[in-house]
């Protein structure tokens, strides 16, 4: 499928949209364990983390956005609206955050992950937030190139050591 028919962003919907998200959530962690080999298989947690998220944006005032192509599901994010700073050496603001977010391969560079990121940002602007994070593997740059474009700026990098 080339992508290519009418698109939208709209509210997830528990009702019609599980098999879908959990399939995106599926090409993620595929993606993501391509890059780091030790996160675990994407359809062993897909069902499971996907539970996880709508629980993270119900806590949250968040909310979980779908991209659809002629009907049918190709992405989505998962955005939450209000996270309260946890320490006191934190900005004593609460912030947005954009914990996930996927388009299917065959449906990206056609503006879909930008639209998933314009309705986190109006959904950040309407709870009261001003400021909206998002993370990124370092070892995808195809992703930091879209957050940087999008206005995300480098804030805090996280390095890890395996430990044997």
């Amino acid at each position: 499928m080339s992508g290519s028919g009418a698109s939208r962003i709209r509210p997830y919907d528990p009702a019609r949209d599980v098999e879908a998200a959990t399939a995106c959530i599926v090409e993620l962690q595929e993606f993501e364990r391509a890059l780091e080999p030790a996160l675990p298989p994407g359809p062993e947690m897909a069902g499971a983390y996907l539970a996880v998220l709508v629980a993270r944006c119900a806590k949250h005032a968040g909310r979980l956005f779908v991209a659809e192509v002629d009907g049918r599901v190709v992405g989505f994010a998962a955005v939450l609206g209000r996270v309260e700073p946890e320490a006191p050496d934190q900005e004593q603001a609460a912030h947005a955050y954009v914990s996930d977010l996927v388009v299917l391969p065959a449906h990206r560079s056609r503006g879909l992950g930008r639209r998933l990121l314009e309705q986190a940002e109006a959904l950040a602007r309407t709870v009261g937030t001003t400021r909206l994070e998002i993370g990124v593997l370092a070892k995808n740059p195809d992703a930091a190139r879209l957050y940087r474009d999008f206005g995300f700026s480098d804030f805090r990098i996280t390095l890890t050591k395996r430990l044997s």
